[in-house]
């Protein structure tokens, strides 16, 4: 009996020095139970935010992609209308040389006519001469026909050729007339030609001029297009890397998220455990 109630106190001594223990035991596991919850709640808001993160970055690849597209779309437009552009002034300068070629043409034809004006005052003044001398002739056949009328019998043979003499000079200056009339008209012709003519150069060398300033605004447009045509191809270039960049986040967010997801489950076996370690401290307590 004695040895029984030694073996009694014995063992509730034993057991009584388990009880601090199993309090701290209890506590620690309530504390940890605690941190673990806080700790799932910021695990919890991280996921939230990398979803909504990897959702904003998913909307920033589809809106880079758009942008991309529609980049590439303009350097194309722009490139269709760069190659219209040099069709154009490929075009302006055909007529700028057509132009040049006419202008060169019609100078010629100035040149030429104004050497026709030149022969025909030349022959104006030749038949000029020509009447002043057939009056100078008709004159002296007058008076030869004066003198042989007064020469008498002996006169009369001299009488006759001045008087044939005569004719010849009528003739001469009617001649002389007409050509002096067709040259005054030709002389007329020639002057409306080079009337026309400097008309004609003036307006090639005003559209010369107007298909000059066309060359120069076509080949100001397709400068313009060219950069144009840079800057977009540039700023695609740049949309492409921000999309890869935009990839790579979504990489990481991706990965973030996988060890967020694996410290989830770790927080939750760990919480599983700590539940389990406390219930056991607590049945412990209870037994003590």
């Amino acid at each position: 009996m004695g040895f029984c109630c030694h073996c009694h106190h014995h063992c509730w001594r034993s057991i009584q020095k388990y009880h601090p223990v199993s309090q701290l035991i209890t506590s620690s596991s309530s504390e940890i139970a605690a941190t673990i919850e806080q700790q799932e709640r910021t695990a919890s808001q991280q996921a939230a935010a990398v979803n909504e993160t990897t959702t904003t970055m998913d909307e920033l690849g589809a809106s880079s992609r758009q942008s991309t597209e529609q980049a590439d779309a303009a350097a194309s437009a722009a490139q269709e209308v760069l190659k219209l552009t040099d069709s154009g002034n490929h075009a302006v300068q055909e007529t700028l040389e057509g132009m040049e070629d006419l202008q060169k043409k019609v100078a010629a034809i100035a040149e030429q006519t104004m050497r026709l004006s030149e022969q025909t005052n030349q022959i104006g003044n030749i038949s000029q001469v020509v009447t002043d001398l057939a009056n100078q002739t008709n004159m002296l056949a007058l008076n030869a026909a004066v003198e042989a009328v007064r020469a008498g019998e002996q006169g009369k043979g001299f009488s006759v050729v001045a008087t044939e003499i005569r004719k010849l000079a009528d003739q001469s200056k009617q001649s002389a007339e007409r050509i002096g009339g067709l040259v005054s008209d030709i002389q007329n012709a020639i002057n409306v030609t080079v009337m026309v003519t400097d008309e004609g150069t003036k307006t090639v060398r005003s559209e010369m001029e107007i298909a000059q300033r066309t060359a120069q605004t076509f080949s100001s447009v397709a400068e313009s297009i060219n950069n144009v045509v840079i800057n977009n191809q540039q700023i695609s270039l740049n949309i492409r890397q921000q999309n890869k960049a935009v990839q790579q986040v979504l990489e990481a967010m991706s990965s973030i998220n996988q060890g967020a997801q694996e410290t989830a489950s770790g927080l939750n076996q760990t919480k599983v455990g700590t539940k389990q370690l406390n219930e056991a401290s607590v049945e412990l307590l209870a037994i003590i």
